[in-house]
Order: structure tokens, then sequence, then C-alpha cells
């Protein structure tokens, strides 16, 4: 397994050995490989790259690129970019931990990879279910809509 964490944001600290024990675990769990990045960013970067690459003119919590557009066998190949910026104000609004709300954006953006997708109301209950499942196995308590 590869596993670049790159801190390019100014907010708060990322623990990277904490980020790095949770994508591990959660990848041995689902039997996969990855060589993967993990970016932190603030929003006026994560905007630039939303509008970039999906034409979104806004900043959001979380995106995760494949580098192939799929995952092939038991490799995942891809990028999960955070930012920071926005996991603060979230959990400030929903009154939890700032390390929680971006745990929760790399689990996200990891279930994408292996397949998981919030589109429709029953697969994002699915998704939000498995986010509650794997962030309390890992120590975090984070408010998740059902």
């Amino acid at each position: 397994m590869k596993l670049d964490i790159i801190d390019l944001q100014k907010f708060c600290r990322i623990d990277k050995n904490k980020v790095r024990k949770l994508v591990k675990g959660i990848l041995k769990t689902k039997k996969k490989e990855a060589e993967l990045n993990i970016v932190f960013l603030d929003n006026k970067k994560i905007r630039k790259i939303n509008k970039t690459f999906l034409g979104h003119n806004y900043a959001t919590d979380v995106l995760s690129f494949e580098y192939n557009g799929t995952s092939i066998g038991n490799n995942i190949t891809g990028e999960i970019i955070v930012s920071v910026e926005m996991a603060i104000k979230l959990a400030q609004i929903y009154g939890h931990a700032v390390e929680g709300e971006i745990a929760l954006y790399v689990v996200h953006g990891l279930l994408h990879m292996l397949g998981y997708n919030d589109k429709r109301k029953k697969d994002a209950k699915k998704m939000h279910l498995k986010e509650r499942n794997l962030l309390s196995d890992y120590g975090y308590n984070v408010s998740i809509p059902n």
C-alpha cells in the first residue's frame, strides 16, 4: 500500500498517523490494496478543483477521484481531497470535534472509491450507516444524517 498524506492548509493540525491508521484499517477489512493521496486544503482551493473537474463553482467538503476511472481488482488508485476549512465550519454547526468531521470526509471519499454511492436516497442511507459504523469503530463520535 502506498498512502501519501499532503497537508496544504493552515487551519488546523492534521494527525497524519490517525488518518493513515483509519484508511489502512478500512482497506484491510475490505481486503483492498491502494495507492492513494489524501490532500487537505482550504475552501478556495477545493472550490477551484470542484469547478475545474466537475463544473461546480462552490466549495465542498470532500472530493474523490479514481485515477483509473474504476478500481481494478483489489487495487484502488486515486485521490481524496478534503476541505479542512469546511470541516471546521460544519463541526461547529453540528457540535462535534473537527477531527471527527475530517475523518468523516476521509471515510466518505474512501467509500466512494470502494463502490458506495449516495446519489439515490436508499444508497445514501446505506452509505451513511457504513460511515457511522466505521467512524465508531475508530473512536469518532460524529453526527451523520440517516
